[in-house]
């Protein structure tokens, strides 16, 4: 029977809302975006689900080398929004709005998806 993997479990329900965010509202997502910036930012979107598809095959198989390396992928992926938020936060919250919760809470979801992944990286 496969190991349930809460860490990937989070990665998903993270970035879920995120990509959907991404993909349906791409407008929002820069202060003054050109209409081709939409294109780039629902692909991201797009890859961003791919890494959640990826994520949940993982969530539920056995925990081995290939797992951890994909766990610390993900992990990688979690700083660059995390370096966002804190930044943001230092600046007293300011930039394009608070969308999906704020800079605060970017900055602790990420922090914990960092960890969590990290955590299955370095096996322990």
């Amino acid at each position: 029977m496969p190991m349930f993997n809460p860490a990937f479990i989070f990665h998903a329900l993270l970035e879920v809302p995120a990509s959907l965010n991404f993909f349906f509202r791409p407008n929002e997502q820069l202060s003054s975006a050109a209409p081709q910036a939409h294109a780039l930012i629902r692909q991201y979107a797009v890859l961003l689900m791919s890494s959640n598809i990826v994520a949940l095959i993982f969530a539920f198989r056995p925990l081995d080398e290939t797992s951890r390396r994909v766990a610390g992928a993900l992990a990688v992926y979690h700083a660059a929004p995390l370096v966002r938020a804190v930044g943001r936060v230092a600046y007293q919250g300011e930039g394009y709005g608070k969308g999906l919760g704020g800079p605060w809470a970017h900055a602790v979801l990420h922090a914990g998806a960092l960890g969590a992944l990290g955590w299955l990286l370095v096996g322990w």
